[in-house]
């Protein structure tokens, strides 16, 4: 009997008959396992810590229940993840509102919800000193506003000790968000001045997923205590919290830009090297143990999700083989914008041989590229396939070209699924539109 792929009991051909195609079918047990394997390798090494989920890897409102349920507090960058976040049952103390462009509406839902804020800029600084006076006046303010300060480094540990190291430093520096050590000292002095609007909980560093080597993430964080130690030199502040965000890889990675399977380091070798340097800094810098988190996202539900896709037709070309499924590549819209490059496998025999390269296609009417020359085994009008390790980010990127409606996605607990994304309609993608009284 051939070997089927499967959703945990599901047969994955099973999930496509019940409930059409495409679809997202999601491990619910996958990420149980994940979240507490990362948990326990990251306290294996340190205490007191956190792990937080980064809820735009995936948005659904299952998905962050599930989460929620396992004690993960999360990242929740504006309105719509902050919603997403309370309904899944996270406490707003839980949450960090991260970002470089909050407005004051959104600083308001975080002063009422007791959201820590992690603070990008000194405008912003100064925008929330307004906001948070202005809602503890109103009586609709839990205390002062809980705040992170976020430290944009030059890596030179980073520089210096990895290899590609000046190149990602570099990158990092690029990127916009966070203040310089010079600023942060400032930032660090108008937050203490102000302890009945705010409360300096610590600082947030987060370098970003660049290369999945765990001494990448070590090195940073001999660059952080560096800059923690000299701040505390300048303005007697001890952070009780350091945020680290996120950036690890998961074994899959797509992200890499190569389908084949290669080798990535698990998390108990990231939580050793990332938090095995943290401790060894602090204790080095006579500065107290404080209380870790880190909001990981692909890394905890990556391998989670697959894509089933059903073949509409095959066409053999001047030598060339067309596989022309129903799943859009803009389902899966960081590997047109981003060169990520998914494993694509035949649901009904993961065993079956390849058949030579195929070119796997989608129903648009652009250059709808799932894959080229893709080993892949012969298929046949109706056969169904599947993208795997795709929970990450093909929710929160995906799109609809052709006015395609979008895919359902199901939620899968042993031999147990339901529907936790609707198929959109027609009348759904149309839902938005408004004709001005002149057209009508």
């Amino acid at each position: 009997m051939a070997r089927q792929l499967m959703v945990e009991g599901v047969p994955a051909v099973e999930l496509a008959e019940r409930f059409g195609t495409p679809l997202f079918a999601i491990s619910e047990n996958a990420i149980r396992e994940r979240y507490r394997r990362t948990l326990a390798a990251v306290r294996a090494v340190y205490e007191p810590v956190e792990v937080y989920y980064a809820v735009k890897a995936n948005p659904i409102l299952a998905v962050r229940r599930v989460l929620a349920l396992e004690g993960a507090g999360g990242d929740a960058f504006g309105p719509g993840e902050v919603a997403v976040s309370l309904r899944a049952g996270v406490p707003g103390e839980r949450l960090v509102m991260n970002g470089q462009a909050k407005t004051a509406e959104w600083l308001e839902l975080a002063v009422r919800h007791g959201i820590t804020v992690t603070l990008d800029n000194p405008g912003e600084l100064e925008l929330l000193l307004e906001v948070a006076g202005r809602a503890l006046a109103e009586g609709v303010a839990r205390g002062p506003a809980p705040v992170f300060v976020r430290l944009k480094l030059p890596l030179e540990e980073v520089r210096r000790s990895v290899p590609e190291g000046p190149q990602i430093a570099d990158r990092v520096l690029a990127t916009v968000w966070g203040f310089t050590e010079e600023e942060a000292e400032e930032a660090v002095r108008r937050a203490l001045g102000a302890p009945d609007r705010l409360l300096l909980r610590g600082y947030h560093h987060h370098i970003g997923y660049f290369i999945n080597r765990p001494d990448y993430h070590a090195a940073a964080m001999r660059d952080l205590v560096g800059a923690v130690a000299r701040l505390r030199r300048r303005t007697g502040f001890e952070p009780r919290v350091l945020d680290l965000g996120g950036g690890w890889a998961y074994p899959a990675d797509p992200e890499s830009g190569d389908e084949r399977p290669h080798e990535v380091p698990p998390p108990e070798a990231f939580a050793a090297a990332q938090l095995g340097a943290l401790a060894a800094a602090l204790d080095a810098a006579g500065l107290p143990r404080p209380l870790v988190i880190l909001e990981l996202g692909r890394s905890l539900v990556g391998e989670s999700t697959v894509l089933l896709a059903r073949v509409q037709w095959v066409k053999e070309q001047h030598g060339r083989r067309f596989v022309v499924t129903d799943a859009q590549k803009h389902l899966l819209l960081r590997a047109c914008i981003e060169g990520y490059r998914y494993r694509w496998v035949r649901a009904d025999d993961l065993d079956a041989p390849p058949a030579g390269p195929a070119e796997l296609f989608g129903p648009t009417c652009t250059d709808d590229e799932l894959a080229l020359g893709y080993p892949f085994p012969a298929v046949a009008r109706g056969d169904v396939v599947a993208a795997l390790a795709c929970g990450a980010y093909a929710q929160t990127f995906g799109a609809s070209l052709n006015s395609l409606p979008r895919p359902a996605a199901v939620l899968v607990n042993g031999t147990r699924a339901a529907v936790v994304v609707r198929r959109e309609t027609v009348d759904d993608v149309l839902a938005r539109y408004e004709l001005p009284g002149w057209l009508a």
